[in-house]
């Protein structure tokens, strides 16, 4: 029945699917992204060294986003990322998917995603702009973990080339968003431009090993009912 919702419905629909599952609070087994397949440390290699010139101007760039923002990038980068962010784009596909099938697919690779990042964050320990220099005030509460790369961005970036992937009609629209969303971790002052520029290289590599599972495709198959 929920196949069959019309768009009127899609509040609900929203409602529906959006919940939090438990999927997302489980250590997900390494189904869609293998261990070590991107070769996430040899893609990205390591963050300027502080203190460097190059370091400087990315301190530079953190201050002068700062300085110009305005109250709509703040809100923009006050909003979570997930599913949800992307949903309105999607919405007249979502009604004919499975979409609680989706949420759960995505909670999962998001899981498997996140844990191989951490690892990078954890090699590097680069030290958040906030951090870094007193004259940074971050928007929201970030949390103090390692500033490179950015979790953010490269979850943006497997969200819109996931979601490009199952409804590429729409593909320009969920990858302008992906790339605003990373970006926005500098305006917001929790991220330097290189931690974004590596996290988008990181999303891509990681979306393109998933779409080539197959699990993905069974899951794929499932998500869009062309049984």
């Amino acid at each position: 029945m929920f196949k069959r919702l019309r768009l009127s419905a899609f509040a609900f629909l929203l409602v529906f699917i959006l919940a939090p599952s438990a999927i997302a609070e489980q250590n997900v087994a390494r189904i869609y992204l293998p261990m070590n397949v991107a070769e996430s440390e040899k893609l990205i290699g390591p963050p300027p060294v502080p203190d460097s010139e190059e370091h400087r101007t990315q301190m530079a760039i953190v201050l002068w986003l700062q300085k110009t923002r305005t109250p709509q990038q703040v809100a923009f980068v006050e909003k979570p990322l997930n599913l949800e962010r992307f949903a309105p784009l999607i919405s007249t596909e979502l009604v004919d998917a499975d979409g609680r099938l989706l949420k759960t697919t995505l909670d999962a690779i998001i899981n498997e995603v996140r844990a191989d990042y951490d690892a990078l964050k954890a090699i590097y320990g680069e030290p958040r702009p906030f951090q870094a220099d007193q004259r940074v005030h971050p928007v929201g509460n970030p949390r103090p973990v390692a500033s490179y790369p950015s979790g953010h961005a490269t979850r943006a970036m497997v969200y819109g080339k996931i979601l490009s992937d199952l409804f590429p009609k729409h593909t320009d629209d969920l990858m302008a968003l992906a790339v605003e969303i990373g970006y926005g971790r500098v305006i917001a002052g929790v991220h330097y431009p290189d931690d974004v520029v590596a996290g988008q290289k990181l999303g891509a590599a990681y979306a393109k090993t998933i779409l080539a599972q197959p699990t993905y495709a069974e899951a794929k198959r499932k998500i869009l009912g062309s049984d």
